[in-house]
Parts: structure tokens; sequence; C-alpha cells
């Protein structure tokens, strides 16, 4: 009796070309190196390094407008895209492109260009007040979130609860007149002390935690 073939071994993942690796290898080191020569100008270790960084500065405002023009020539495509084939919700695409037409012809056409009062007028009258609205919705968003978490029965939410009572207190204007001086200053010590510190180091490990992953990714670690 013949016996069957046994399954050869599981293949294994496919290796990255020697090509990407390279690639990313080489924007992982002149990512280390532009962090560490800016870590050296900040801590004025080498200030011949001021002539440097100025240069860097000027290279990377070139490239953010080239790849703010990438972004919207791309965005433009795929809206026009949408629009050809009849999407769903291709009345916006049509909307955000027109804007996008009428926005850039105001800049164009203009002699002084981006300060030209054209376009002042509709940064004034369209792009702000269009912002104060979405920030404004951001309120009921954050009021959701605050019920949904900040109860009493959750563990420690009625700290959170507190902590947020006292604050909006002492920021209201109408409450710094009705509460003790002593207990306003209290807040606001307690805001710009341990909060802000607190901050911070959220902030920062925040930024070291992105720049580790970004770096693993970058060297296919990840």
């Amino acid at each position: 009796m013949s016996q069957m073939p046994r399954p050869s071994a599981s293949p294994t993942a496919p290796k990255p070309p020697a090509s990407g690796v390279s690639a990313n290898l080489l924007v992982v080191i002149l990512i280390v190196a532009a962090l560490a020569v800016l870590l050296l100008d900040r801590l004025g270790i080498a200030p011949a390094l001021n002539t440097v960084l100025a240069l860097g500065y000027q290279w990377l405002i070139l490239l953010a407008g080239v790849a703010l023009l990438i972004g919207v020539a791309n965005a433009a495509a795929l809206h026009l895209w949408r629009i050809q084939s009849g999407r769903r919700d291709w009345v916006l695409s049509l909307v955000l492109v027109a804007v996008l037409l009428a926005v850039f012809v105001a800049g164009v056409i203009s002699p002084a260009g981006a300060n030209g009062p054209l376009l002042g007028w509709v940064f004034d009258y369209l792009i702000f007040p269009s912002q104060s609205a979405l920030f404004a919705l951001l309120i009921f968003f954050m009021a959701a979130a605050a019920f949904r978490y900040l109860r009493m029965d959750r563990p420690g939410g009625i700290w959170m609860l507190a902590g947020a009572v006292v604050v909006l207190l002492a920021q209201w204007p109408l409450a710094t007149q009705w509460l003790p001086p002593v207990f306003v200053q209290a807040v606001f010590w307690l805001l710009d002390g341990p909060v802000m510190a607190a901050l911070r180091g959220l902030l920062l490990g925040s930024g070291i935690a992105l720049l580790i992953i970004g770096l693993r990714l970058l060297a296919g670690k990840a």
C-alpha cells in the first residue's frame, strides 16, 4: 500500500525586496540624523548647526508645499471620479470640487494672491463661520461622551465627575464672582501645575511612542 505523500513544510513568508529594505533603512538614518541635529541645536551644544537647521526648515517648507499640492490634486481626482461614476453622495463631491476651484481661481486672479480682498472675504465669511459651527458641534459629542463615562457606578467615575465640575465652575465667568477667590486661585494653580505637568508628560510619551512605532514600521520590524 503506497504511503500518502507528506505535506511539505509550511512556506515561509516572502521576504521584502532588498531595494525596499535599503530605502527604509535610508529613511530611518535620515530621520535619526535630523533628530540628532535638532537635539544638539536645542541643547546649545553645537551653535554652528544653525545654518544647517535653517536650510533644513526651508527644504521642509518646500516639501510640505509640494505634498499639499499632490494631496489636493489627488483629492480632486478622486472626487471627479466619484462624480463621473455617479457614486453615492456624489453631490457632496461636486460641492467640494466647486469650492476648491472657486478658492483656487480667486487666489490666482487676485494680484495680491493669498492676501487679496477676495480670498479674505472667502475666509472671513465662509471658512471661519464653517469652522466655528463645526467646533461648536463638538460640545455635544463631548457631552454625550461625558454622560456615558462620568457615572457614579464606574470605577473612578466620581473623581472624574468631581474634577470636571470643579474646573467648569472655576472657569465660568459668573462663578468667579460668586465663589471665594481662594477657591478660584487654587483651581487655576491646579490647572497650571499638576494638570499641565501630567499633560506634558502624556504628550511627550505619546510623541516618543509614535516615533518608535514609525521607526519600527520603516525598518520592517512591525
